[in-house]
C-alpha cells in the first residue's frame, strides 16, 4: 500500500481507541507497509496486534483524519507500534497554531524591506523565546521593535545541535513591556512570514515532543 505523502518522520499524531481518551505522539518510522509511532506510556494506552484505531496527523496547515491496525509492537528504550497505512483518509483545514512553552536564545537583528527577501541581515543582538509554533512566537527582547517590522531569527532547534540554526523572517505583530527581575524588558509577538514546509516540521515536531514531555511529567 501506497504511504501518503503527509506521513512523514516526526510528525505529530494522535491515536484514539474505541472512542477513548485521544493520546498524542510521534511517528517514528515509515516503511513500505506502514508507519511506526512512539508508544504511549501503559498507563496512558495498551494496543495490540490487530486493533483497530482512529489517528489524527497534526500539519500546520491542516489534518489528516483516518482509521487504521495496529501491526505490532517492539520494545525496547524507544518502543513504537507499527500501523497500517490507510487505505482513505480526510483532510480538514485548520489555522489555528499548538504552542508550547520555551526558552529558547537566539540571535536577531531588524530586517530592512528593501533586503527583504534575499539579503538577510546579520543577527547581532540577543534574545530569548516565551513560547514556538508553527505560525509564531513570543519573544523577549532588550529593544522595543516596531509594530509591523519585520525581523530576521536565528534559532537553534533542541535536538539539532549538529545542524545549522533555523533561519526565519518574523513579523512584529505586539509590543509590550514587561518588568523582569526589576529591569524592563519587551515582550513581542511575532508570526513567522515565508517559512518553509521543512521549518515548519522541525518546529512542530519540537512543540509536540515538548507537550508530550510536559504531560508525562505531570502524570
Amino acid at each position: 500500500m501506497a504511504r501518503p505523502g503527509f506521513i512523514q518522520i516526526n510528525l505529530p499524531v494522535s491515536i484514539r481507541k474505541d472512542a477513548g481518551k485521544e493520546i498524542r505522539t510521534l511517528i517514528q518510522e515509515v516503511g513500505e507497509e506502514g508507519f511506526a509511532v512512539l508508544a504511549p506510556g501503559s498507563e496512558e494506552m495498551v494496543l495490540g496486534t490487530g486493533d483497530k484505531v482512529e489517528i489524527t496527523c497534526h500539519r500546520e496547515d491542516a489534518r489528516y483524519e483516518f482509521a487504521t491496525r495496529v501491526q505490532g509492537y517492539q520494545g525496547g528504550p524507544a518502543p513504537v507500534y507499527y500501523l497500517a497505512y490507510p487505505v482513505d483518509y480526510r483532510r480538514i483545514q485548520v489555522r489555528s497554531h499548538v504552542r508550547a512553552k520555551a526558552a529558547l536564545e537566539f540571535r536577531y537583528a531588524p530586517w530592512p524591506p528593501v533586503d527583504w527577501p534575499h539579503r538577510p541581515p546579520r543577527p547581532y543582538k540577543r534574545g530569548v523565546t516565551v513560547d514556538l509554533s508553527g505560525g509564531g512566537s513570543q519573544l523577549v527582547l532588550r529593544e522595543p521593535p516596531e509594530v509591523d517590522s519585520l525581523l530576521y531569527l536565528e534559532l537553534r532547534i533542541p535536538g539539532r545541535r549538529h545542524q545549522l540554526p533555523l533561519r526565519l523572517a518574523a513579523r512584529v505583530k505586539r509590543v509590550r513591556p514587561r518588568e523582569i527581575d526589576g529591569v524592563r524588558r519587551y515582550e513581542v509577538g511575532v508570526a513567522f512570514e515565508g517559512i518553509s514546509e521543512r521549518q515548519e516540521d522541525q518546529i512542530i515536531a519540537f512543540v509536540f515532543q515538548r507537550l508530550l514531555e510536559e504531560r508525562r511529567q505531570r502524570g
